[in-house]
């Protein structure tokens, strides 16, 4: 292969991301937190890892002990605020997620919401607007919540919390921050 081929394969494979956006290295990785059902007395686990180009999120759903869910979370840095769409780039194993976003609007432990279903074992693009995403706390609706705005938001994470005891695996490769034209 000649110089000038290596040269544009290696400026389009390593083109600089958008500077809001979340690329899943072993730096960021470690930004994340996992908080699961055990924080109520379930016994739900998982863990986050950074893996070749992506962060993996993993673990086992228990609904024992009035449990259910395990979620992982970071205070978002940069921000949200020149996003009109949010896009997650993830591979999944056919099960529904939660996508949150947290802002200083909602009290302790409610966050704006958004889910998705994973094809099993294919990567997907999966966006998401403001509208998308509705107010929550513990599952159920939070009446009289302000509309969500991108650039309120203070915290980003992901939450499996679908009913279904077992193992589930997510990769995520990027959270993207889109303008809207």
């Amino acid at each position: 292969m000649n110089i000038f081929r290596i040269a544009v394969l290696t400026a389009l494979l390593s083109a600089p991301a958008h500077a809001d956006d979340i690329r899943f290295d072993d730096v960021e990785t470690r930004h994340w937190m996992t908080i699961n059902d055990t924080v109520m007395g379930g016994v739900s686990n998982s863990r986050f890892y950074h893996e070749y180009d992506y962060g993996v999120f993993e673990g086992v759903v228990s609904l024992d002990n009035n449990g259910g869910f395990a979620s992982i979370r970071r205070v978002i840095s940069p921000d949200f605020h020149n996003g009109g769409i949010v896009r997650l780039i993830v591979k999944g194993d056919g099960r529904r997620y939660q996508f949150r976003l947290k802002t200083d609007g909602l009290y302790e432990g409610a966050a704006y919401v958004a889910e998705f279903t994973t094809k099993a074992d294919q990567w997907q693009q999966i966006q998401f607007t403001e509208k998308d995403f509705t107010p929550r706390f513990r599952g159920r609706y939070v009446d009289g919540a302000p509309a969500l705005r991108f650039g309120d938001a203070i915290q980003v994470g992901l939450l499996i919390g679908d009913k279904i005891e077992g193992k589930f695996k997510l990769q995520v490769q990027a959270i993207e921050v889109l303008e809207t034209i």
